[in-house]
């Protein structure tokens, strides 16, 4: 007999519904910068074109779904499986073209072939692996032919192990290790996940090295440095972002 396929249905600690707006607009200097650049880097590399629909897979507070629709061509998705955050987000942002849904990442109730981009931000690290390859599979279903899926993940082969552990004992954020984290990718464990689930892979790049760390000295300077690192596509940040197609 199959054994089913562990899932997790969400995080054993409670996350406020406003807390990625929150540490984006009344954060740390660090924190705020970190938020912005994987936003911005994330927005840049979806690149909805006018008329297409997209889809933010564990939308949170509404702040990447929001920052999409500000051009009111796209039609623009947030869903998430926790009531406070879909709750504030549908309250804090609001436009013709943006809407907010309660769901889960693997059950997610649209047609097939209907999406042109989906995002999917510091969430494949919160579900098992095996999950994720049923999620990745449920986004093929969802995308148009030559649709693409952005993601964000901690990245295995960076100081990011252990900024979580002085994190998770900082009392700064919300633990994370097990109550929250319970996968690690690396480059190549992150492209045989897309590869192995029928995406092409378009770009895999590091974010957020020194740079978000250099706003206590202002955000001029940690903006310079983000500039660079993207500019030489730096290996070493803390968050991998990820940039597959599905096959026209």
């Amino acid at each position: 007999m199959t054994e089913p396929t562990p899932r997790r249905m969400g995080d054993e600690i409670v996350i406020s519904g406003g807390y990625q707006h929150r540490v984006l607009t009344q954060g740390w200097a660090p924190q705020r910068a970190w938020h912005d650049f994987k936003y911005r880097e994330a927005a840049r590399w979806l690149a909805p074109q006018p008329g297409e629909r997209v889809l933010d897979v564990g939308c949170g507070s509404g702040v990447l779904a929001d920052r999409l629709a500000a051009d009111p061509a796209v039609q623009v998705t947030g869903v998430d499986n926790n009531p406070d955050a879909i709750r504030y987000a549908s309250q804090t942002f609001q436009r013709p073209n943006l809407e907010f849904r309660l769901g889960l990442v693997d059950e997610l109730a649209f047609e097939a072939g209907s999406i042109h981009r989906i995002v999917f931000l510091e969430v494949l690290e919160h579900i098992y692996p095996e999950q994720a390859r049923q999620v990745f599979g449920e986004f093929q279903r969802l995308l148009a032919p030559g649709g693409r899926l952005v993601i964000t993940t901690p990245n295995a082969r960076s100081l990011w192990p252990a900024i979580e552990w002085l994190l998770d004992r900082s009392g700064l954020v919300p633990v994370m290790e097990d109550s929250q984290h319970v996968a690690l990718y690396s480059r190549a464990r992150l492209a045989a996940l897309a590869k192995d689930t029928g995406y092409r892979v378009v770009e895999i790049r590091s974010l957020n090295f020194i740079a978000p760390w250099l706003a206590v000295l202002g955000r001029g300077a940690a903006e310079a440095a983000h500039r660079l690192e993207q500019a030489r596509g730096h290996a070493l940040g803390s968050l991998l972002l990820g940039v597959f197609e599905k096959p026209a």
